[in-house]
């Protein structure tokens, strides 16, 4: 059936159900419901194509990832299914795309951009994003958020969720010097990544050098963070904590621990990045820096919808910094 029969057998106008699946307009939240309740009582499907003709609009959000090798970082795999829910809400649907960190690769994108395929862009990027590509989205009237660890400034149509570092990297620098710990190491993705340096800053304020030959720059996998601390703990005087950039790393270093007959947290405590799930299951459970996913799915959705329905807003930018969660990993030294 198409939406006239569908509403004339509901009792409802076709303008309600529009309203009532896209989630916009004025429809309680009783007639919503009803509606939604309907459409799988009677399986009725809207038709896409005939309500992009008629809103002018496609109801997809575009998910765009600077790195290519995105999908084998875990976080941001669960971060991209955290956006799922509050676009579903809205009846959009998610169009990922992902590109390489150069402006020539930027076209698809653009592109798409051009010819209205999306209504709004999400960008993430591990390292910071091009200003050049934001403004070209800017002066298309493309409204889009960007989300990384860096500020984009203020720019027409664009928003900024910033994840920030500093905040974690002082709360694990205060729990392990507050247990003891006066040796630590690093375990740490690429040579872009800001969180060494913040760590070792917070270090210094706390009186605590973060020897260089205890921050292991080793990549993104768990093989890596063995391979980082085989390294460390063969030096003259190892580390008794090290804090890893990302629990993928953090358990890697914890299961060479245990292949080297050292103890965690008995001798060595390890403290993780992101909180991915099962890491409070593992044994120890793991001692980590809470990113939390849905708060910043949220957050830039509830951005981007404020730029679609105000194109001539000016959105402030929004930090979400990390929470440290406690658990068996680390303890004080021996």
């Amino acid at each position: 059936m198409d939406i006239k029969e569908f509403a004339q057998k509901i009792g409802v106008s076709p303008t309600t159900i529009s309203h009532a699946i896209s989630g916009r307009g004025r429809v309680s939240d009783a007639t919503r419901e009803l509606v939604l309740q309907k459409m799988k009582e009677y399986g009725y499907t809207p038709n896409l194509n005939a309500r992009r003709l008629v809103t002018g609009r496609s109801f997809l959000v575009a998910l765009v990832h600077m790195d290519r090798e995105f999908l084998a970082h875990i976080f941001t795999m669960e971060l991209v299914r955290a956006f799922l829910a509050p676009l579903k809400a809205r009846g959009y649907d998610l169009l990922l795309n992902v590109t390489a960190e150069s402006t020539v690769e930027y076209s698809g994108l653009l592109e798409r951009v051009d010819s209205r395929a999306v209504d709004g862009s999400i960008i993430l990027g591990e390292a910071e994003i091009p200003g050049e590509l934001l403004r070209e989205l800017g002066r298309s009237y493309h409204p889009c958020v960007a989300i990384s660890h860096y500020r984009v400034g203020s720019m027409p149509h664009v928003g900024s969720v910033v994840l920030g570092l500093r905040s974690g990297a002082r709360q694990v620098a205060e729990l392990l010097v507050k247990q003891g710990h006066t040796n630590i190491g690093f375990l740490g993705l690429d040579s872009a990544d800001q969180m060494p340096r913040f760590f070792a800053e917070e270090l210094q304020n706390l009186g605590i050098r973060l020897s260089d030959s205890n921050v292991m720059i080793e990549g993104h996998d768990a093989e890596d963070g063995a391979e980082g601390l085989r390294k460390m703990m063969s030096q003259p005087a190892p580390p008794t904590a090290v804090f890893a950039r990302t629990d993928v790393l953090a358990l890697g270093a914890i299961g060479e621990a245990k292949a080297m007959g050292i103890d965690v947290p008995g001798s060595l405590s390890v403290v993780g990045h992101d909180d991915l799930p099962l890491v409070s299951l593992m044994q120890p459970s793991l001692t980590t820096l809470r990113r939390d996913r849905m708060h910043i799915a949220t957050s830039a959705v509830d951005m981007l919808f404020q730029l679609m329905e105000d194109p001539g807003a000016m959105v402030a930018e929004r930090l979400i910094d990390s929470k440290l969660v406690l658990r068996q990993s680390a303890g004080p030294v021996k």
